[in-house]
């Protein structure tokens, strides 16, 4: 089923001052006032024990995350393999999810993307069809490809490392999108070790944080547009007070995050 609301309202043409992903955050950064994102990772083997006698929980437990801690965030990211590891019905449930998502704040979805040479129908399923506001690519993705992406209203492009051995090439190509004028950033799945000078002029966003100890080893660094936590979140405990502990959590994590990267008058200058 194709989201027929998000079709309407994005339609597939740059519009100057549209809220695309980095207004929605310069927004979300001004009146939240938090750096903490909420991945949604979701896992049938994960799921609280209450949610597993529920029919299709993947999407009803995800709409009560939202929920319970959507006020606590200021964007949120969608790891596409989470979805389609359960299937058909992981599938429709993530579309579920992203329309149930508030359209004022900003949308990873986490793809990964590798192949330039399907970036367009890439691009149209990210954006038009299921109505992101930016994506991950992988570290080889060229730059000059990525222009698929941001011909959607200023779609953001980020180009994610697991390893420190993708860093130059990764940074080499967001450096090159972000000369074309494409919205371009880093997303790091694991900390590295790297110089602030090196990150000079590129946004950057952390992804699969799990625990907050990498939070002062970043501190050195510009500060992120946004740190992604899902796991420690969603799954602070399988029994009946899973909603109460994932509360909890997301508290002390936007405390956490609070700590090493407050939000101040400098915050509304990300951009891509």
């Amino acid at each position: 089923m194709i989201a027929l609301e998000r079709i309407r309202s994005k339609e597939p043409v740059a519009l100057p001052g549209y809220p695309d992903f980095w207004g929605k955050l310069r927004k979300a950064h001004r009146e939240r006032r938090t750096r903490l994102g909420l991945a949604l990772p979701i896992r049938m083997d994960r799921m609280p024990a209450p949610m597993l006698r529920v029919d299709d929980p993947i999407f009803p437990f995800g709409r009560i995350m939202v929920d319970t801690v959507g006020d606590a965030v200021c964007a949120y990211a969608i790891p596409v393999m989470s979805f389609l590891a359960e299937g058909a019905a992981g599938m429709v449930a993530m579309e579920r999810l992203i329309r149930y998502l508030p359209d004022d704040l900003p949308i990873l979805l986490d793809l990964r993307w590798r192949d330039p040479g399907s970036a367009e129908r890439c691009a149209r399923a990210a954006f038009e069809v299921w109505g992101a506001d930016g994506v991950t690519v992988a570290p080889e993705f060229p730059a000059e490809a990525a222009h698929a992406f941001a011909a959607y209203r200023g779609g953001a492009v980020f180009w994610w490392m697991d390893e420190v051995g993708a860093l130059p090439q990764a940074l080499h190509h967001a450096r090159e999108a972000l000369a074309r004028g494409i919205p371009a950033g880093l997303a790091f799945s694991v900390l590295m070790e790297i110089r602030a000078h090196e990150l000079e002029g590129v946004p950057w966003i952390a992804l699969d944080v799990r625990h907050p100890s990498p939070l002062s080893r970043m501190a050195s660094w510009p500060p992120p547009a946004v740190i992604f936590v899902g796991e420690p979140i969603l799954y602070a405990s399988r029994r009946v007070d899973f909603q109460e502990a994932a509360r909890e959590a997301a508290k002390q994590w936007r405390q956490e995050v609070a700590a090493h990267f407050p939000v101040d008058e400098h915050a509304s200058r990300v951009s891509g």
